[in-house]
């Protein structure tokens, strides 16, 4: 072999070499003071949310509170790993049938861990292909009262067995003798419906059960039944856009001194505009779980950094759904590991700082209050006033 020849084999050895060193090193970095090396890895957590449809507003306030939190956390230690956050956002249209789509998805782009999905019946729908694949999922948003306990299910709401009984308080308080409940038979309203249903009726209060449809515009049926029973009170428990048009069918129909209620789903700025004015939804009353958003511990830098990013206020859920991918960092934090399944195992013993307050999970997956946050748990009352929901407490 001549030397030409050998120095040609060995240059090209050496090259390489040199290339399989670099690509090896694609994704380490080197922290610190040099003593080690942290292996930078990016991970992908699923935002399952609904940004367009009737309730792309609470979508929006959901999206961007867990981009906040993307933005604050990102770049996060846990072992010899640094964490990279890549958030990836899919929209559901706000329709249970395509919340299966949305969450393989998901799933075939690896994400480690999801947050929604933003309604009860999309996350009930999901749910189970989540778990088949193993992806733990917290909702900020999801209350139906039966979503728990389940195996990789977790929320950073109040639950509807909480809110429901809150609801029928609130009417037992103000001397309602006789309320007209009416549900959209979605899983979200049908279920708060049973459990204020329930708690009405044990405390003696007539109640009429009455049923729409999401997506309706026409309510004059059970309009008709509704002012035949002469209620106190008329109480909507699906979300805004229907409220808005029953309680301004209501109106029209004569019921000018009936008290309008609802629970979370009502709890929108754009109620007045979908019940074809202000005046149509003055007095309205809703409740909504957890502590007074300007008594929670981290307000307001959070409220601050919301409106620097969206020029505007935060929306219903827009916390807790930050506060979601916070929890899903302690987990991985916890146990050093991005795998879905440690994830899963660490997120049952987390103690989670966020806007909210410190909180963890219990045995079930609902969150539960810690170190003083003891008014995590409760339901507020809200009320339209001057056109704005302000408390009614």
């Amino acid at each position: 072999m001549t030397n030409t020849r050998l120095r040609t084999i060995l240059a090209v050895l050496l090259a390489t070499a040199m290339i399989a060193a670099v690509s090896s090193l694609i994704g380490c970095t080197t922290d610190g003071d040099g003593d080690g090396e942290k292996t930078t890895e990016t991970i992908k957590v699923g935002v399952h949310t609904s940004l367009t449809g009737g309730l792309a507003d609470y979508g929006f306030a959901a999206q961007e509170g867990i981009k906040l939190a993307g933005d604050d956390l990102t770049g996060f230690e846990a072992g010899d790993k640094k964490y990279e956050i890549e958030l990836v956002i899919k929209d559901d249209k706000g329709e249970p049938a395509e919340s299966p789509i949305v969450a393989q998805q998901l799933i075939d782009e690896g994400v480690v861990a999801v947050i929604g999905a933003l309604t009860s019946g999309n996350t009930n729908s999901a749910q189970p292909i989540y778990a088949e694949a193993g992806i733990p999922m917290i909702s900020g948003s999801a209350t139906r009262a039966d979503l728990v306990p389940r195996e990789n299910f977790f929320r950073t709401c109040v639950g509807d067995n909480i809110q429901g009984k809150a609801l029928a308080d609130w009417c037992v308080e103000l001397g309602f003798e006789k309320v007209a409940i009416m549900d959209d038979r979605g899983d979200y309203a049908v279920g708060l419906a049973d459990v204020v249903e329930g708690h009405l009726t044990d405390a003696g209060v007539e109640v009429l059960r009455e049923a729409g449809q999401e997506g309706d515009t026409d309510f004059s049926a059970q309009v008709a039944k509704i002012q035949a029973f002469a209620p106190d009170a008329v109480m909507f428990t699906g979300y805004h856009r229907e409220a808005g048009l029953l309680y301004k069918q209501c109106r029209e129909a004569g019921m000018a001194d009936v008290q309008f209620m609802g629970g979370d789903g009502i709890k929108s700025d754009e109620i007045a505009d979908e019940a074809g004015g202000a005046a149509n939804v003055e007095g309205v009353l809703a409740t909504i779980g957890g502590i007074p958003q300007d008594s929670m511990a981290g307000w307001e830098d959070f409220k601050t950094a919301y409106m620097e990013a969206t020029d505007k206020e935060p929306g219903p859920y827009a916390e807790t759904n930050h506060d979601a991918l916070v929890a899903i960092v302690e987990a991985i934090k916890k146990g050093e590991s991005a795998d879905p399944a440690d994830i899963l195992k660490n997120l049952s013993d987390v103690e989670v700082n966020g806007v909210i307050g410190t909180f963890g999970f219990d045995a079930n997956g609902e969150f539960e209050a810690m170190g003083g946050s003891a008014g995590l748990a409760t339901i507020v009352r809200y009320k339209i006033e001057n056109g704005a929901w302000v408390s009614a407490d």
